[in-house]
């Protein structure tokens, strides 16, 4: 649920409908591993049977495997990379944000005490790193997610998350209580956090609430077939439906009769379904400077496979013009798990 909290911070910075946002939080013991993390070999599963630690899978653009415990305090920002370029000289774009973060989350440190020091691939104190993280890019927006080890159990980390190929990372783990010796309070930590980061970006935050999580949760996060196998389910913007139309340009009469279908199959699911008509050889912002595609819509671009269907990620018609009632029971069975769920709620009512 918190990466689900995480994903839909993101998706509303994409769309404008929130500023760029930090969030702080803590969760029970769980390893979390990247997009094209390993999740059979990456991840000591004896280790998380015996600890009753949980295994999810983060969206990211690097390789990592965080250990996470209620000893730890976890960040996400999510906001525009434009913000970044006035804040450092020599801008490098990728390597510039990640060292401003650092650095701000390294100020929140060092007033306690510690010598934290930080550059684009964490924080350290000394030669022992006290931070990791799992970076998300879409086009020029970040999600900088990660973990900061506060009073985090090292033996368990390293336990769980010990890998053939990166043994030495793990043997450098640091936490800020055993670094001063004694426990800290991670309340006082999320305050000294925040501190630095709005000295180092010269910001001010307001508290503020989100909303998109439970959808998310449901279709990605809660799933194994997401964090066992990376297998992704394709939603447009804020969580709607999407249905992507795959077509000629100029429409042939196929595709123009399978573009009217499909919007007069969609008119009363407009608050639940977006469409996009693509168009072959109109280039990929022809919804935007930030355009989403599935997969399957690069494929079936790339193998001239035209007209074309994509509801969710998935190719469902292809090559012809499907009946209006093939069409809509496929449309309704991709919004299954919400109608099923609003529809309980009524029973829950009515009972």
């Amino acid at each position: 649920m918190n990466l689900a909290v995480n994903e839909s911070i993101f998706r509303s910075r994409r769309e404008g409908l929130t500023q760029d946002t930090l969030r702080l939080w803590q969760s029970p013991n769980s390893v979390v591993i990247g997009t094209r993390n390993s999740y059979g070999d990456d991840v000591n599963h004896e280790a998380c049977r015996k600890y009753c630690i949980e295994i999810v899978r983060a969206i990211s653009v690097v390789n990592g495997v965080l250990y996470q415990d209620m000893g730890n305090l976890n960040f996400a920002v999510a906001a525009d990379a434009a913000f970044f370029k006035h804040l450092i000289e020599d801008y490098q774009p990728v390597l510039s944000e990640y060292q401003i973060l650092n650095e701000g989350i390294a100020k929140g440190l060092q007033m306690f005490g510690v010598d934290a020091k930080a550059d684009p691939s964490g924080i350290y104190i000394g030669n022992r790193r006290i931070s990791e993280a799992l970076p998300l890019w879409f086009y020029d927006f970040l999600l900088f997610q990660g973990t900061l080890l506060i009073n985090t159990d090292l033996d368990i980390y390293n336990e769980a998350t010990r890998t053939e190929c990166s043994p030495e990372k793990k043997d450098a783990l640091t936490s800020l209580s055993f670094e001063l010796g004694k426990n800290i309070q991670i309340d006082d930590v999320k305050k000294a956090l925040v501190k630095g980061v709005e000295e180092r970006l010269n910001v001010r935050f307001e508290e503020n609430e989100q909303k998109l999580i439970k959808k998310l949760y449901r279709v990605k996060y809660g799933l194994s077939k997401w964090n066992v196998n990376a297998h992704k389910f394709f939603l447009i913007g804020m969580g709607k439906t999407a249905v992507e139309v795959f077509v000629a340009y100029p429409p042939t009469s196929m595709c123009r009769e399978l573009i009217r279908l499909v919007n007069d199959v969609v008119s009363d699911l407009q608050d639940e379904v977006k469409v996009m008509v693509w168009m072959r050889g109109k280039g990929m912002y022809q919804h935007g400077p930030y355009p989403e595609m599935s997969s399957a819509l690069r494929a079936a671009e790339k193998n001239n496979v035209i007209p074309v269907i994509i509801i969710n990620g998935e190719l469902k018609f292809r090559k012809s013009v499907p009946s209006k009632e093939d069409l809509r029971k496929t449309i309704l069975n991709a919004l299954w798990f919400k109608r099923k769920k609003s529809s309980r709620k009524r029973v829950e009512k009515n009972a």
